[in-house]
């Protein structure tokens, strides 16, 4: 490969969970890199990601469709993006359409809910190589306007060199956080830009697709350490498609420990199956999704063309303000969970070697078994009746021991 070639390569590194755009300005998920001979600031303005999510079981892991879409206010006119994912991805090309869709139906959604509250690529994949090299590149496309490398750093400390080879910056102050994936096996997406339009200083990317396993069963991921080495302080806009909702604060497992609050999520009309989710492949025929159908075309259409059939519920999650010093703090990225109706109930990703359990070091490795807690269920009459008769006995004693210490009174006959 000759110098021209090699210096149009970026670094993304990504992990993926489907997640679905933002409306306002958000920079998380990763860190957009300069090319080193570049002086100027240069951060994530707005980052918009969507997010697919199929729940794992006993015989395969969960798997995510992670669709990121970012605006980049700088003067340069290519930069690096740099995200980490949990395996090796398969990438392609979406249309911006779909966060527009996404944020336009959301807030028709709210307003029904407040009036009514009122009234009462194509791509081309290099086979992938195993090398005991420092940095291995698994796979390298062309996707769209960007270039894909995807590597996996197999040497601590490798990774910066072979950023600076091919004409980037190294992660200042990173090492511990690149160190921190390469050991839980995480790859890294390089992506660069090459023909992006940047205009008045600014450029809007098309989105980029990450299809990719999780490693677990019931966590939604969405890498956000590495935004902690930028500077200022960013906004997170998410659209997650789930066949559950999201814990949001039932226990220390809700996405709101992690500054996130809820700002929409579908539910259950009385025309609806319960517990099912939404035909979000076909909304004509869902009587929830049905008179707002014509809002989210190209929604259908990536639903139709990566999981057909699928049922979803749309949760819209938002954090303001996040601090990227604290973030770079947390001891894993943000995992997203099921609202499991039992507030005892420990999510799977979250025990002992789960993909989350970094997250959540004093969790223990199993939870009671539904027959256990059947027993306990039983029991608890029993307690209750033991826990009266205790306290009407106290209660005798005590009326007892007052009536000894009043006063005798004398009787006097007139």
């Amino acid at each position: 490969m000759n110098a021209v070639s090699r210096c149009r390569i970026a670094l993304l590194i990504s992990t993926g969970w489907l997640v679905i755009g933002i409306a306002h300005e958000a920079r998380a998920d990763g860190l957009v890199v300069a090319p080193k001979a570049y002086k100027g600031s240069l951060n994530e303005r707005a980052q918009e990601a969507i997010i697919l999510f199929h729940a794992g079981d006993a015989t395969r892991s969960a798997s995510e469709d992670l669709i990121l879409k970012i605006r980049v206010e700088g003067s340069v006119e290519s930069f690096a993006w740099v995200l980490a994912l949990p395996n090796v991805p398969k990438t392609a090309a979406e249309d911006a359409k779909l966060f527009e869709e996404l944020h336009r139906y959301v807030e028709v959604r709210k307003s029904r809910m407040s009036k009514a509250a009122a009234e009462g690529s194509k791509s081309s994949s290099a086979p992938a190589t195993k090398s005991a090299t420092a940095v291995e590149v698994i796979s390298r496309q062309d996707v769209g306007s960007f270039d894909v490398a995807i590597v996996r750093e197999n040497e601590a400390g490798s990774l910066n060199g072979w950023l600076v080879e091919n004409g980037y910056r190294g992660l200042e102050g990173a090492d511990d956080l690149v160190d921190f994936y390469r050991k839980k096996g995480y790859v890294f997406a390089c992506v660069r830009v090459t023909n992006a339009a940047m205009k008045a200083g600014s450029a809007d990317l098309h989105p980029l697709r990450f299809t990719f396993d999780t490693g677990g069963k019931d966590g939604v991921y969405f890498p956000m350490r590495l935004t902690g080495l930028q500077a200022e302080r960013f906004d997170v806009n998410l659209y997650v498609l789930y066949g559950k909702w999201l814990n949001d604060r039932l226990n220390g497992y809700g996405f709101a420990n992690r500054g996130f609050a809820l700002n929409w999520r579908d539910y259950d009309s009385p025309q609806c199956e319960p517990n099912l989710g939404k035909r979000w492949s076909d909304p004509g025929a869902d009587p929830y999704l049905g008179p707002l159908s014509g809002l989210v075309p190209t929604v259908t259409k990536l639903c139709q063309k990566l999981h057909p059939g699928e049922r979803y519920y749309l949760t819209n999650l938002q954090a303001t303000g996040l601090n990227p010093r604290e973030v770079r703090d947390w001891p894993d990225d943000l995992w997203l969970f099921p609202y499991y109706t039992d507030p005892r109930m420990i999510p799977l990703d979250a025990r002992e070697g789960g993909p989350a359990s970094a997250a959540y070091r004093n969790v223990p490795a199993s939870i009671p078994s539904e027959a256990t807690r059947e027993r306990s269920r039983r029991r608890s009459p029993m307690w209750v009746v033991v826990g009266l008769a205790f306290l009407m006995l106290g209660v005798g004693i005590l009326a007892l021991k007052r009536s000894r210490r009043r006063p005798k009174t004398t009787s006097l006959d007139f």
